[in-house]
């Protein structure tokens, strides 16, 4: 790897002794320091100490003193996670930075891009350099040699996977090893290493505990069914058979159709239900109208040559209006082509109809079969509009007082992750009963939903969250993060950028992937929310993992 050497030169002189140079100004810490974790002495070495050169890993003399200043920053941005570690800094000795990034859109490291490291004190800026090249994607390792005791504030400026700034201030220089306080810090028994390489291996994420209101809701099974409105039912007008020669491209289940299009071919029987041919039915009722019609036409011209009286002008009229119903009540059923209606009657071949798809929708149930004879008002389709559809949600009946505000609910559909809330898809409430189902014993509610984009399956079961009431300002974390043991919840708590805290919580509301946590975290602590099982599994290895950092 690419190493890089910058000499701070410090253009003030200054008389310190040891790292107290600067001890009055203590730890200051901008903006982006709010969630900062500095360990020192014992900790740093044995909870996070890397080798930089492949070799030692995690591990440390018994009983061997440690040097306080060597330290291990833990920074947390909206884009960015920083774990930083570096040795007691000395000056004049080269001293070796290990800065582990993380882009925290997706949890990986962060490579192919250009990270600047920039040096200050209370006299201004001391140096500068760039690194663009990594050997182990997220890990960076600038070299640097100090020439002044005190202490330096940091800047990295990312960019490239992501653009971003991050500070970490109040960094300890020293003269000599012997001016470093020597110290023992007690390893916290509670903390899991889990390293970053592990942690980029997976698919990983934390989550920080915020306050946010959530809502009490009342579970119930539901069903995406079509809405009343937008389906038909296309039955046999009469007695016939389908057979297999007209009907070589029969529609299917899950088929869409236009308004119009021909569904099935149907040849009447030969005898229907009145005793006479149907299609000779068809063609009587089109006779009748033509001369009724024509029978009208004639009256008219007679009336008004005061031929005959109005009242047989009248009764033409009346025949024309009950030939014009009979036919077309007989046209509507069977939606026949008039243009072949002299054709009708002559061979075979005319004794047919096409049946057509009443709406524009999907074939959601079909009884066809080619070859076989159905009587008249049997089923043959529903077809379904399914750009508007139902979700019909069945609450217990011991919970239905609970439902005031039915209109506020989401709803998950079965093998599918994602939370529908009602307000995404212009959902509303348009049916409650006002009795209990006696079989189910539940409470029907209905919701009308927009499905043009979703494209929600008729038919799919689903488990709708109905809101009750309200609590504003609560600590809560997502529900991936809980894993239960023995009937009580515990989350890893994200300590530092590779030490975990097993923690155990209790709960209360559980809203929308979201849950409360009423004791067990704090507000700006993060907990591990994808993969959690792995640094559990973690926490029972006998032996800590070898490190495998080489800068």
């Amino acid at each position: 790897m690419k190493q890089l050497i910058a000499v701070i030169i410090l253009s003030i002189s200054l008389v310190m002794i040891g790292c107290g140079g600067a001890s009055d100004e203590g730890h200051t810490h901008g903006e982006e320091g709010d969630h900062t974790h500095e360990q020192t002495t014992q900790q740093a070495q044995e909870n996070h100490g890397h080798s930089h050169d492949g070799e030692s890993g995690h591990e440390h003399q018994e009983g061997e003193p440690q040097l306080e200043g060597a330290g291990v920053i833990t920074q947390w941005t909206d884009k960015t996670e920083l774990f930083m570690e570096y040795p007691e800094l000395i000056v004049g000795q080269e001293a070796t930075f290990a800065v582990h990034l993380t882009r925290l859109s997706d949890f990986q490291p962060i490579s192919e891009s250009e990270v600047q490291f920039v040096f200050s004190s209370e006299r201004g800026n001391e140096g500068a350099l760039t690194e663009t090249e990594v050997q182990v994607p997220g890990i960076y390792g600038p070299d640097v040699v100090f020439d002044r005791a005190g202490r330096y504030d940091l800047t990295i400026i990312i960019q490239g996977m992501v653009n971003d700034t991050l500070q970490v201030n109040g960094i300890p220089v020293c003269n000599s090893a012997d001016e470093v306080p020597q110290g023992h810090a007690e390893e916290d028994p509670n903390l899991i290493t889990f390293l970053k390489e592990q942690q980029w291996d997976i698919p990983f994420a934390t989550q920080e505990v915020q306050q946010r209101t959530l809502t009490r809701t009342v579970d119930a099974t539901g069903e995406i069914i079509a809405a009343q409105n937008s389906q038909a039912v296309v039955s046999a007008p009469f007695s016939g058979i389908i057979l297999s020669s007209q009907n070589r491209n029969l529609p299917v289940v899950g088929q869409q159709l236009s308004k119009g299009t021909t569904m099935a071919v149907l040849n009447p029987a030969i005898q229907s239900g009145g005793g006479d041919n149907y299609a000779q039915q068809f063609i009587n009722a089109q006779s009748e109208l033509e001369l009724a019609k024509a029978n009208l036409d004639r009256s008219k011209r007679l009336y008004e040559k005061e031929a005959i009286p109005q009242t047989e002008l009248q009764k033409a009229r009346i025949e024309y209006r009950q030939a014009l119903t009979r036919y077309q009540t007989i046209n509507e059923v069977i939606q026949v082509d008039t243009t072949t209606i002299d054709g009708y009657g002559e061979s075979a071949e005319s004794y047919r109809f096409e049946l057509k798809a009443p709406i524009n929708g999907t074939i959601v149930e079909s009884f066809v079969t080619p070859g076989m004879q159905v009587e008249a008002g049997e089923p043959l389709y529903r077809i379904a509009d399914a750009s508007k559809v139902w979700l019909k949600a069945h609450v217990p009946a011991a919970k239905q007082s609970r439902i005031a505000n039915a209109s506020q609910a989401a709803f998950r559909v079965q093998g599918d992750d994602r939370l529908y809330e009602m307000s995404e898809l212009d959902g509303r409430l348009i049916s409650k009963a006002n009795s209990i189902d006696r079989q189910s014993r539940t409470l029907p509610l209905i919701y009308e939903l927009d499905n043009t984009e979703n494209g929600l399956p008729l038919g799919m079961f689903s488990t709708v969250h109905i809101n009750t009431d309200t609590k504003e300002n609560v600590l809560a974390i997502p529900q991936s993060a809980l894993i239960e043991e023995e009937g009580n919840y515990n989350v890893y708590v994200h300590v530092s950028g590779e030490s975990f805290r097993k923690q155990r919580v209790t709960t209360d509301i559980q809203h929308r992937g979201w849950v409360e946590i009423t004791s067990g975290l704090q507000g700006g602590e993060h907990v591990v929310t994808e993969n959690a099982y792995q640094v559990k599994l973690a926490s029972l290895s006998s032996e800590a993992p070898s490190h495998g950092h080489t800068h």
